[in-house]
């Protein structure tokens, strides 16, 4: 079951770069669920949507599902997710805490709807705690058996961090999806750096944005047998942490953080690192090697600031200050640009990583990617739909 249970992990982070593994990943865990389907969900203005979903669900059948029941639905979602914010772990959570009496819960208009379909319990989990109104998972279950039991759980509850995590990084790749490239094909087009590694660490490939960064800062190094390192030993250790065992990915559960690499111009990278097994862009066999993502936070972001704003009741001005920091201006290019002192500015910033329970202005940028932006940048030549990689 372990050895089984790791090859999921795995799969699970190959979705990354692909999405469309997820189809046969929530395949794998109904059935290892005895279960009839899974579904992550998402909040958003226009109401829910499923952007993955197991293959015995029929979209249109689950639109109208939604489209009649939506209210009931919303609901039971702020339910489950006033019982996940409990503490920072993705667990999942059974229905019980949706009915006091079975048979009360059976006679709802949208139980009633499900169990046209054989479904009659589920169980939920909100793998993002930071920004609650995406990525939700949700298990559904036949009617002719009882809710989720203990072991199920359990098993669920080993996944789902990695669920969580493959969820998040998987933003960029998911924008490009849009456009039927896959993330390797078209990793040229993404804002961050993104290098692949075999599994001795070697650098097979990676897009230019990484390689601009490579030649900017002393960070990275290559060796003489092409493996990336970094130069700082304690940054290297967090590294190979990283490298050596899936499971470590988990680790941060539903408030994901990641490494915090300082510059020599006093700016930082965002690193992160996530495993790849297979790949269909890297051949038929397994790869067993990693992908490095690396955010230059000096750089302008894009972000989607609106949702932060509601969700941690930053002030208009907090605001403005939030989208400053996301262009790569330092307090300072802050305070000239307002006519501010520096230390009004200084104050500030430290008022919104208060509020948003962030250490470090790298983190806050790192929360910022997860409500939302815009990873893609346009090619020079906007007829160009594909690229090449270029290697470090």
């Amino acid at each position: 079951m372990e050895h089984d249970k790791r090859e999921i992990i795995l799969r699970i982070y190959d979705t990354i770069a692909d999405q469309r593994n997820w189809q046969p990943v929530l395949d794998e865990i109904t059935d290892r669920l005895n279960a009839r389907g899974c579904l992550v969900f998402e909040l958003g203005e226009t109401g829910l949507a499923t952007p993955h979903m197991s293959s015995w669900y029929e979209p249109a059948a689950l639109e109208d599902y939604i489209r009649q029941h939506r209210v009931s639905e919303l609901a039971d979602h702020e339910i489950f997710r006033k019982q996940s914010l409990a503490h920072d772990a993705v667990d999942i959570v059974s229905d019980s805490v949706l009915y006091e009496d079975l048979e009360e819960f059976r006679a709802r208009k949208n139980v009633r709807h499900v169990m046209q379909f054989g479904i009659l319990h589920r169980a939920a989990a909100l793998l993002n705690k930071d920004n609650p109104n995406v990525s939700r998972f949700s298990v559904q279950f036949r009617s002719d058996r009882k809710g989720i039991t203990a072991a199920e759980s359990a098993y669920l509850n080993e996944l789902l961090p990695h669920i969580a995590k493959a969820l998040d990084l998987g933003r960029p790749a998911r924008q490009l999806a849009l456009e039927h490239q896959s993330m390797l094909a078209a990793m040229d087009r993404l804002k961050i750096g993104v290098c692949v590694l075999d599994g001795k660490g070697r650098v097979v490939v990676a897009n230019e944005e990484f390689s601009r960064q490579l030649d900017t800062y002393k960070v990275f190094r290559t060796s003489l047998r092409g493996e990336l390192m970094l130069l700082r030993d304690g940054d290297q250790m967090r590294l190979e942490a990283l490298k050596a065992d899936a499971v470590n990915h988990g680790k941060f559960g539903a408030r994901p953080r990641k490494e915090a690499i300082s510059t020599d111009n006093k700016s930082y990278l965002c690193i992160e690192i996530s495993p790849l097994y297979k790949s269909e862009d890297l051949g038929a066999g397994v790869f067993d090697g990693c992908i490095l993502y690396s955010t230059d936070t000096s750089m302008p972001v894009h972000c989607h600031t609106s949702p932060l704003k509601l969700a941690y009741r930053l002030t208009n001005a907090e605001l403005d200050l939030a989208e400053s920091i996301a262009e790569g201006l330092t307090n300072a290019q802050i305070a000239e640009r307002r006519g501010r002192a520096v230390a009004t500015v200084n104050a500030q910033v430290k008022s919104i990583l208060s509020k948003t329970h962030c250490s470090t202005r790298t983190q806050f940028v790192r929360l910022l990617m997860s409500f939302g932006a815009d990873f893609i940048r346009e090619p020079e030549n906007k007829a160009e739909t594909t690229n090449k990689a270029g290697t470090a």
